[in-house]
């Protein structure tokens, strides 16, 4: 028997009879002869969707590859990372023999992916389509090592390298990698009257975990990095030339204070409670200002952490300004004697490392500031050895969305100075700090005359090279718990505390 349609298969089976149930997609017709039984398959012509569906894919795949050919496009930096693209790497014959060069081609091509951040924001969007999900990960979660129980033996503290090259192969950082100082724009504010300093840098952060409209950092303690970090803070009373009164704060983040306990029992972050009692109980020729985690923790309902960004807020920050107070022997100005500034809209760092989450991003952060009522002068200065007049409290309404953390204290600067003009005599104070100090420092202004901030990130002179020739009554130390395993920060402190 012969069959003339088009697309038609035909076999033969012994003794076979049609089939009672065929596919969907098939139409099959079956002639009995003899012992043997011919079984035609006509295929039916394909849908039309089905066609569409095919021409769309092979369309998107053309326009991609031509849209990835136009260099032009090519993006250099990326607004929601805060950060500078991949560039084209330089040929060199070494690069070309190790294959270095064609890895790092791949890498060009795909971080500077034409139109990367607008596509980010649209796989972000259809992820909230695909269901309710009131929990997010981003990023890689590494274990952290586990907590000693006893304190460090300082005679067997790591110590601190003999170069001042930093590699960046432990855990992400929660801090700034470049040391350079941040770029002053030449306009003017005309409330603050001063340059308005731009462009400053923005922490990379590591493992977040987004927890409804709130984030979080993971935090893992390292036992490679812990001790260099305490050897560090260890040395800043010899370094200084042993003539200040030096207090510690290593302030904890968010994860431990305000995430729901319930959840915080199943998320793989080390227990800061233990590592601050470890750290602070190594801690030697400093005294260290304890109880920072107890109240923050009896205030944890309060607005102590943004939920877009990892820094604490003011309000935070006076919670351990309290204790700091405490330890020292004498009274806290009461907040409410503060004039509360407020700056909304603020989207801070997790909302960046996080592709710009559709969840942070319907509830925007407010940035409230307690304007210092003493009339001070506040003084920057800048690596190149540039100085400008500034307000310790800037009016940040105006900044970008990213930026209005910076209100405080014109962010990480190298060097500053504040002036009390209320105060005829009284003492100085040394600030070291990371960028938790920022939002701590304005409420230092009442105790002290004078009171100096040095970031060692950004600061080019050793603490012993600064302490010549100047009486400093009392050295502060701040930052948060995160720099304890951030060999980036505690690389400044050792080049900077010798």
């Amino acid at each position: 028997m012969i069959y003339n349609k088009p697309r038609d298969y035909i076999f033969r089976v012994p003794n076979a009879t049609a089939p009672e149930k065929q596919s969907k997609k098939t139409k099959g017709k079956a002639k009995k002869d003899n012992n043997l039984t011919e079984i035609v398959v006509i295929k039916q012509k394909p849908k039309k969707q089905e066609i569409a569906k095919i021409a769309a894919f092979f369309v998107t795949l053309y326009l991609g590859t031509v849209l990835a050919f136009i260099i032009p496009l090519r993006p250099t930096y990326s607004d929601s990372e805060k950060r500078t693209l991949q560039e084209f790497p330089q040929f060199t014959l070494e690069a070309l023999y190790t294959g270095d060069y064609f890895e790092d081609i791949t890498l060009w091509f795909s971080d500077t992916f034409p139109f990367r951040e607008s596509m980010t924001k649209i796989n972000t969007f259809l992820k909230s389509l695909s269901g309710i999900s009131t929990v997010e990960i981003h990023g890689d979660v590494e274990g952290g090592d586990d907590i000693p129980d006893i304190p460090l033996d300082v005679d067997a503290t790591v110590a601190p390298p003999t170069t001042t090259e930093v590699t960046t192969t432990e855990p992400p950082t929660t801090e700034t990698p470049t040391v350079t100082s941040p770029a002053v724009v030449e306009t003017t504010n005309a409330q603050n009257q001063a340059t308005v300093p731009t462009n400053m840098n923005v922490q990379s952060l590591g493992a977040i975990l987004i927890a409804g409209n709130s984030a979080y950092e993971y935090y893992s303690f390292s036992n490679s990095l812990a001790p260099r970090f305490i050897n560090s803070v260890n040395n800043i009373k010899n370094a200084s030339g042993n003539k200040s009164n030096v207090y510690t704060l290593v302030v904890p983040t968010s994860i431990d204070i305000e995430l729901n306990d319930a959840l915080r029992k199943d998320v793989n972050s080390s227990d800061q409670k233990k590592a601050l009692q470890y750290f602070n109980s190594s801690f030697k020729n400093t005294t260290a200002v304890t109880g920072i985690y107890e109240n923050l923790r009896n205030h944890r309902t309060e607005y102590l952490y943004f939920r877009t960004d990892h820094h604490w807020t003011a309000l935070g920050a006076y919670y351990a300004y309290e204790q700091f107070i405490y330890t020292k022997g004498v009274s806290p100005v009461p907040i409410n004697d503060y004039k509360t500034l407020h700056f909304d809209g603020f989207l801070g760092t997790f909302y960046a490392s996080s592709g710009q989450s559709t969840e942070l991003a319907k509830t925007p952060d407010t940035v409230i500031a307690y304007e210092p009522f003493n009339n001070v002068d506040f003084t920057i200065t800048q690596k190149d050895g540039a100085t400008f007049k500034w307000k310790v409290v800037a009016d940040a309404t105006d900044y970008a969305p990213s930026m209005k953390y910076t209100a405080f204290i014109g962010a990480d600067q190298p060097y500053s100075v504040i002036e009390n003009l209320d105060k005829d005599d009284g003492e100085t104070c040394l600030v070291i700090k990371d960028s938790f100090g920022n939002a701590f420092v304005p409420f230092l202004i009442p105790h002290y005359k004078t009171i100096h901030i040095i970031d060692p990130r950004h600061y080019e002179l050793t603490l012993s090279e600064f302490s010549q020739n100047k009486k400093i009554d009392d050295i502060i130390f701040i930052s948060n718990i995160s720099t304890t395993r951030n060999e980036i920060f505690i690389g400044a402190m050792e080049e900077f505390i010798k």
